[in-house]
């Protein structure tokens, strides 16, 4: 078993012969792979510390980390150029890993030079038969910081001109859906009078749903517009047809286009929204 504790690793590992390297590693990522692999190339075995939830929370902030401690080591521990990993609550210098670990080297990434070149002096004085060796990351990934930043964050609706679309993308990204997270409105003389997406129902998507709440204010559906997010399906346009809807805009081509074939065939007007 690769995840191990302090103890067994000390019972285990020859002193001065591994390399030695921590981080938070929270959403694994090809920055994280392509720095580990350097890490090896150093030197084997490579010790990887995975820093425990309760200091990442303090670190990173009460959000973090995403992936728990137990996944996170689960992940590096898969790679075939790790050897040992261990959960711990400090920094990977913390002088008492160093004593216990005794790797041969330790790496920092190049990154907060000014600190880490101070504590690369301290680690030398302390224990010289440990070489410090700084490597570049791959600026070319995303950090973790970037993606979380990215997994957060929320359209800015305000830059959305047209009312229809504004609406389809918030009904779209509000949705708590599991099967996809669509949209549809219908309008009668440019006001919404129905809108929904798929969360209502896990068999009926967001179309017929949207089509049975016009139908139920007792509109004529002849006289009104379906807006959706993605052209409606085979389905759903059997549905358009049944409720003799003549106007069907969407957003976003997706998919096979059986549906628009059909309701095309039927003289219905389908167009991507501009």
């Amino acid at each position: 078993m690769k995840i191990i504790t302090l103890t067994k690793l000390k019972k285990t590992l020859k002193p001065h012969t591994a390399t030695l390297v921590g981080g938070v590693f929270d959403l694994f990522h090809a920055g994280h792979l392509r720095y580990l692999r350097k890490c090896s190339e150093v030197g084997r075995p490579l010790v990887v510390i995975v820093q425990a939830d309760k200091t990442v929370r303090v670190r990173k902030g009460f959000n973090r980390p995403i992936v728990s401690e137990k996944r996170r080591a689960e992940i590096v521990a898969a790679l075939e150029f790790v050897d040992f990993v261990l959960i711990l609550d400090k920094p990977s210098h913390y002088e008492k890993y160093l004593e216990i670990i005794k790797p041969r080297n330790y790496v920092f990434s190049k990154e907060t030079m000014k600190y880490r070149k101070y504590r690369a002096r301290l680690i030398n004085d302390k224990f010289p038969n440990i070489k410090v060796v700084f490597l570049e990351k791959d600026v070319r990934c995303s950090s973790t910081s970037f993606l979380a930043k990215q997994i957060l964050a929320q359209r800015d609706y305000s830059k959305i001109k047209n009312p229809i679309v504004r609406r389809l993308y918030f009904l779209a990204d509000h949705s708590k859906a599991s099967i996809g997270k669509i949209s549809a409105l219908i309008t009668l003389q440019g006001k919404i009078i129905a809108e929904s997406d798929n969360i209502e129902s896990k068999d009926i998507h967001a179309e017929h749903i949207v089509i049975k709440k016009a139908e139920s204010k007792g509109v004529d559906l002849k006289k009104t517009k379906l807006y959706i997010l993605i052209p409606p399906c085979i389905l759903c346009s059997q549905e358009i047809l049944k409720k003799h809807i003549s106007e069907v805009y969407y957003l976003h081509p997706y998919g096979n286009d059986d549906g628009i074939k059909l309701l095309h065939k039927h003289g219905i007007k389908v167009k991507k929204i501009k």
